[in-house]
């Protein structure tokens, strides 16, 4: 069985399934109704509180529970649906990803992480145990991934040069390629992602106004949904945006990248989060662009991707 997993810093992605990258451990099983996953004797549940940003994923088992949380919610689809026979083993190939800037120093790490050397691992969700055995780990390229998916749907491979600029929670992956061939001097993550977007406008708040914005509060007022706010604060969070997607586009023309000669492609839940935003500033770009309005494009890209990969090698 294959199952996709985009573990960001802000959101875990599937196929199928999107949730913040938060965890709390509990002692004791909550209330019936609450999606709990028991795994090691503890009891785990998403929140969101995200997890503070880190480098290596690999440093403690968060990110591992967060993903078997990820599997679970798949098997549980697969389960109602009549899929699983009950009490099998369950063999899984994981597909997962990292930032280009990440994938050579850590894709081994990132492998050995999730396979756990090979052992069959017990959990219970949603009233239903599983055990699991994860077989095979497969690492692909973050941005990359996404890009497959649209490279057909986009005609994308036909257009002499394409720069691609995946949006996440702390990296903001970029890559250009031209006639679907990648550029490996154009091919990097930056950390500007929207954690650091939001540290800048909580700050410009809490100086003016005094007031703790959290990051679900900030995503609302980008986003104009009614959250109760004075106008004054969200102009300001809207100014501090403005600067935000005006200073990281400014980036890439530093980076040698001239907009106006690439079909640029946007993607990535920052990139749908601040696209409005992204509209407003373009204009003294100029260039060619849209925004792919799907946060789940990597995880959907390595199933595609290894799709791939099998029928290469079957031919």
């Amino acid at each position: 069985m294959v199952i996709s997993v985009d573990t960001g810093n802000k959101m875990i992605k599937t196929e199928h399934y999107e949730f913040n990258s938060g965890i709390d451990v509990l002692d004791t099983i909550p209330g019936e109704n609450d999606e709990v996953i028991e795994f090691g004797g503890k009891y785990y549940r998403t929140t969101n509180r995200r997890i503070s940003y880190m480098e290596d994923k690999t440093e403690d088992d968060r990110y591992y529970i967060l993903t078997l949380i990820a599997i679970a919610k798949e098997l549980d689809t697969m389960k109602k649906e009549a899929v699983l026979a009950p009490n099998e083993l369950i063999e899984i190939e994981l597909l997962v990803g990292l930032p280009p800037a990440h994938y050579g120093k850590y894709r081994k790490k990132f492998q050995q992480y999730f396979q756990r050397d090979g052992k069959v691992v017990g959990f219970k969700y949603g009233g239903t145990s599983y055990q699991i055995l994860i077989h095979e780990v497969k690492v692909y390229v973050q941005a990359y991934a996404a890009y497959c998916v649209l490279a057909a749907r986009r005609h994308l491979t036909e257009l002499p040069k394409v720069l691609v600029i995946d949006i996440g929670g702390f990296t903001v992956d970029y890559m250009i390629l031209r006639y679907g061939r990648l550029e490996k001097e154009h091919v990097d993550s930056l950390e500007s992602g929207v954690i650091c977007l939001y540290g800048r406008i909580r700050a410009a708040i809490r100086q003016k106004y005094s007031i703790a914005l959290d990051e679900e509060d900030i995503d609302n007022i980008i986003l104009g949904k009614n959250t109760g706010y004075m106008q004054e604060l969200k102009e300001r969070v809207r100014e501090v945006t403005i600067g935000y997607v005006t200073e990281l586009l400014g980036t890439f023309r530093e980076l040698g990248i001239d907009f106006r000669t690439t079909q640029t492609v946007f993607m990535g839940g920052g990139a749908i989060l601040v696209s409005e935003i992204i509209k407003v500033v373009w204009e003294r770009f100029k260039g060619e662009y849209f925004i792919i309005n799907d946060p789940k494009a990597n995880a959907k890209g390595y199933k595609l991707q290894f799709q791939i990969e099998a029928k290469e090698r079957e031919d």
